[in-house]
C-alpha cells in the first residue's frame, strides 16, 4: 500500500532525523517509509528539472525508473518523493555476476541509450532551461548556459578550447567543436551505482538530476569519467552501451575532452 502524502512540515524533519554523522558528503536520497524514499535538493530549480526528467522519461520511453509521488518544498530545501525500490544497485552486484549476465546488462543498457537518442531537440540543455550541471569533464564548476541555440553552446566550447591554447594546456592545432552529432537526452552519469538490479533482471536507472538534451558523444565522456567504479569488463562494455564503437570516434572524443578540460577545471572564470 503506497504511502500518504507527506506535508512540506514534516518531511525536512524526517529526512533530518534520517541522517547519520558518519553519511558520506554527496548522500542527499533517505528512506522515509517502508515504500518511499526523498531526494532532497538544495535548489528549487534543480529539484524541478529533475522531476521533469523522471516524468519525461517515464511517458515517453520504457526505461524503468523511480515513481515520483511528489515534490515538496520547504525553505531548508526541495525534496522529491519517490517510490523505493528494494534492490541491489549495479555496482555491488557486478563483480558476482556471469560473463553472459554482464553482457545481458550492456544489451538492455544500450537499449536505454538507444531510446534515449530518440529523444531530440535543436538546442541544447536542460529540460526546463535552467544552466547545465555535470561533473568538471564537461561543464565549469559555476554550471554553464542556459544556451540560446546550438551555435551559442558550440561558441561556448570554442572559446573554453581557446583558453587551454592560450595557456598552452592544448595544442595549437587542436580541432574545435564536432557539430556533426545530434542534441539527444542524455543521461549523463549513467554508471553502475545509479543503476538497480532487480531479481527478476529488471534494471532501473536512477539519478536524473544531470539529465539533458547534449550532443550524443556527451554520454560515452560521462561514462568513461566516473571515478567511483573500475572493472575491466565494465570498461569494455562501456562504449558498445554508449554507441562509441569506433575506436578513432572514441580517440576523437578523448582528446576533445582532454583539450578543454583545463579551461572548465583552472580556467573556469576565464
Amino acid at each position: 500500500m503506497e504511502s500518504p502524502p507527506f506535508s512540506p512540515e514534516e518531511l525536512p524533519d524526517l529526512v533530518h532525523a534520517r541522517r547519520q554523522p558518519s553519511d558520506p558528503h554527496w548522500l542527499r536520497v533517505y528512506k522515509v517509509s517502508p515504500d518511499t524514499v526523498a531526494k532532497a535538493h538544495i535548489s528549487s530549480d534543480e529539484a524541478i528539472m529533475e522531476a521533469l526528467n523522471l516524468s519525461m522519461i517515464g511517458t515517453m520511453t520504457t526505461i524503468p525508473v523511480p515513481k515520483l509521488r511528489q515534490v515538496v518544498r520547504h525553505p531548508r530545501g526541495t525534496y522529491l518523493v519517490m517510490e523505493y525500490i528494494d534492490e541491489e544497485t549495479l555496482d555491488t552486484a557486478w563483480g558476482r555476476l556471469t560473463l553472459f549476465s554482464k553482457l545481458r546488462i550492456a544489451w538492455t543498457l544500450r537499449g536505454y541509450v538507444k531510446q534515449l537518442r530518440h529523444l531530440r531537440r535543436t538546442v541544447p540543455g536542460t529540460l526546463n532551461g535552467t544552466p547545465s550541471w555535470e561533473s568538471e569533464y564537461l561543464f565549469t564548476g559555476f554550471g554553464a548556459g542556459p544556451f540560446a541555440s546550438y551555435d551559442d553552446f558550440t561558441a561556448w566550447y570554442n572559446h573554453k578550447l581557446d583558453v587551454s591554447k592560450r595557456m598552452k594546456k592544448a595544442p595549437v592545432d587542436a580541432p574545435r567543436f564536432d557539430t556533426s552529432w545530434p542534441v539527444v537526452f542524455t543521461h549523463m552519469d549513467l554508471c553502475p551505482r545509479n543503476i538497480l538490479l532487480a531479481h527478476d533482471g529488471t534494471l532501473y536507472v536512477l539519478d536524473w538530476g544531470r539529465s539533458g538534451f547534449y550532443p550524443a558523444w556527451f554520454e560515452y565522456v560521462t561514462m568513461i569519467s566516473d571515478q567511483h567504479f573500475k572493472s575491466r569488463w565494465w570498461d569494455l562494455l562501456t562504449p558498445w552501451i554508449s554507441h562509441a564503437v569506433f575506436p578513432s570516434t572514441r580517440k576523437r572524443i578523448r582528446e576533445y575532452s582532454r583539450n578543454v578540460r583545463w579551461a572548465l577545471i583552472v580556467g573556469s572564470l576565464l
